[in-house]
């Protein structure tokens, strides 16, 4: 049996026994709970998350220079991203009255932990726990496949050790994984219509880089072998 298979199947259903509960992690985003959970006029902490989270764009820049355009739906997502959660969260002013009086009281959610970073005091919750983590995930695939290409650079031949023996563009999966933990951790109307968005169109990318590996690589037959039997993310 197909261990990607077996490994996607659990997934799937891992994430349709979880969906109710993350139904009711996002109300309670958008639902009566501005004052009591958002940060607001933080720039700071805009600028400083906007900063670290697009360094991880610089690893993409190893072997070419990056394409701004090809990451601009990245730099969009995380700008916004950080602007509603420590600047002007929008999303939620304008959805929360129309969600409260739609559905009724908000849901509640338990806290396990708080940390304080920089003088904010962070609510951690189940799924706010589990978006970090996903997140985390991301950007240790970034690194690692960096380092694989950085210990690979005196060749130009296809790089098929590492990470790329499971996945055949694991840094672009690494920058999904990044804003799919942020949409868990943070699901505001804008990343949800931001997310499909972006995955989509780093599937279309992955489709144009290897078109242009067919035609680089002296014996393109190696590549065809490689991409029928390596997964294009997982």
């Amino acid at each position: 049996m197909d261990k990607r298979k077996v490994l996607l199947g659990l997934l799937i259903i891992v994430a349709l026994v979880g969906l109710p509960s993350f139904v009711r992690h996002a109300r309670w985003f958008i639902t009566g709970q501005v004052e009591s959970m958002v940060v607001q006029n933080r720039w700071d902490l805009v600028l400083l998350n906007i900063f670290l989270f697009l360094i991880f764009l610089i690893p993409l820049n190893f072997r070419k220079k990056i394409d701004w355009k090809s990451m601009s739906i990245y730099v969009a997502f995380i700008v916004s991203l950080f602007v509603e959660m420590y600047g002007i969260p929008l999303t939620i002013y304008l959805s929360s009255t129309v969600a409260f009086s739609a559905t009724g009281a908000p849901p509640t959610q338990t806290t396990l932990f708080t940390l304080s970073i920089f003088g904010q005091t962070l609510a951690m919750t189940f799924w706010k726990l589990v978006g970090t983590a996903v997140s985390i995930l991301g950007m240790g695939i970034i690194i690692v496949g960096w380092v694989t290409l950085y210990r690979n650079r005196q060749r130009s031949d296809l790089v098929t050790s590492g990470l790329y023996r499971y996945s055949r563009h694991p840094q672009y999966l690494g920058i999904i994984l990044i804003s799919l933990g942020w949409f868990i951790h943070w699901p505001s109307l804008l990343t949800l219509f931001m997310l499909p968005v972006l995955i989509y169109f780093y599937y279309k990318l992955t489709e144009e880089e290897e078109k242009e590996v067919m035609d680089e690589l002296e014996e393109p037959e190696r590549y065809l072998k490689y991409r029928k039997n390596t997964p294009r993310f997982i």
